[in-house]
């Protein structure tokens, strides 16, 4: 019942901010294609797309992001709430992981035992030093309160801009069974033009989970 109540909250806000939109609420849309769903340093599926749809007022970000493979064997649905304060940003994240394809046996949408709930505090430094900090925990749904800590930093080479990125879990949990780093990865982003009005901004991402001792090498590309 509380996620029921938990959704249609979040519908009747994006309804409120449609209709104050003379009080600067703006709304963004679009979609990624990945060639897989990489997360964290771990594998999550193959090749995806993976829209996106959010409402933004001042420094408030309210969205929705899912994941859906093109081999139909996984899809992901997630709510998530940000607020920002200068370079400070606070994010509440709710993952869901629907039914299994293609029997349809497993989660339910209205089942709150069914939902992972995280929060998120994030630092960024500024155009001064371009480097992002975050620390990552599970506070419901997730007994062992899983965390992920990562660092990131952004350096310009030409038109193409390049994120060098650590990642770590402080403790055992879904991550891993102790403290490890689990994330070591460089991405390289840039604008693909096609015409003088018209690119489509590209990434490719190597990454190394030193934990796992596994590697992946991952492009996409958003719409």
């Amino acid at each position: 019942m509380k996620s029921v109540k938990l959704f249609f909250l979040l519908c009747s806000v994006c309804v409120a901010f449609g209709s104050v939109k003379a009080q600067g609420v703006s709304v963004s849309a679009g979609a990624d294609v990945v060639s897989s769903y990489i997360w964290r340093g771990s594998y999550v599926g193959p090749a995806s797309a993976q829209p996106s749809i959010s409402l933004s007022a001042g420094g408030l970000d309210l969205g929705i992001w899912g994941s859906s493979s093109f081999e139909g064997t996984w899809r992901e649905f997630d709510l998530y709430a940000s607020y920002s304060i200068g370079n400070l940003s606070l994010l509440v994240t709710d993952y869901f992981f629907p039914r299994d394809l293609p029997d349809g046996l497993g989660s339910r949408y209205f089942k709150l035992s069914d939902h992972l709930f995280e929060g998120t505090l994030g630092y960024s430094f500024g155009e001064s030093l371009p480097l992002s900090l975050s620390w990552n925990t599970n506070f419901a749904g997730d007994d062992d309160y899983s965390s992920y800590v990562e660092a990131s930093y952004s350096i310009a080479a030409g038109d193409v801009s390049i994120d060098l990125i650590l990642g770590a879990t402080p403790w055992a949990g879904l991550y891993s069974d102790g403290f490890a780093l689990i994330n070591a990865s460089i991405k390289a982003s840039k604008e693909l033009s096609f015409t003088d009005s018209f690119s489509l901004p590209v990434f490719t991402q190597a990454i190394l989970n030193p934990d796992t001792k596994d590697v992946f090498l991952v492009f996409g590309i958003s719409f």
